[in-house]
């Protein structure tokens, strides 16, 4: 039982400082998919990694669905991101119990408004973004 927690903990740490890096390196090394502005009542699909952006004045009441049930319930304030990483996020939902989670399943993201609109980015990240020249190499 004890090894089930730390490994857990050690996932979500690894989950949420992936989370950070993921915006701090903005698009670089993305290729963009989709973008769509959703407004109250809409959603979007994205079957790999995504960003969502409160455009809005108001607070932005976002649902990510997984499976067959909510998995992220959150108020996003007004200019607020969010970067989500569609396998780990996954991963982190096995290990917690949805067997009803695979890793063929896509993401839905829904804006429950009541007045704000949301920006989805659906996003293939490369698998090394340093592929090629290494940008730090002027540095050494």
């Amino acid at each position: 039982m004890k090894t089930k927690i730390f490994l857990f903990n050690i996932l979500a740490l690894l989950v949420i400082l992936g989370i950070p890096a993921n915006l701090w390196a903005g698009d670089m090394g993305t290729k963009v998919e989709k973008i769509r502005i959703i407004e109250p009542g809409e959603a979007e699909r994205c079957a790999n990694d995504f960003f969502v952006d409160n455009i809005g004045k108001e607070e932005a009441d976002l649902k990510v669905v997984l499976g067959h049930k909510v998995y992220v319930s959150e108020i996003l304030q007004p200019g607020e991101k969010r970067a989500f990483d569609l396998p780990a996020t996954i991963n982190v939902a096995r290990l917690r119990g949805r067997e009803d989670v695979s890793f063929d399943d896509i993401a839905v993201i829904i804006n429950l408004g009541p007045k704000a609109h949301m920006r989805v980015r659906c996003v293939d990240l490369r698998e090394n973004p340093l592929k090629g020249e290494d940008p730090s190499a002027v540095f050494k």
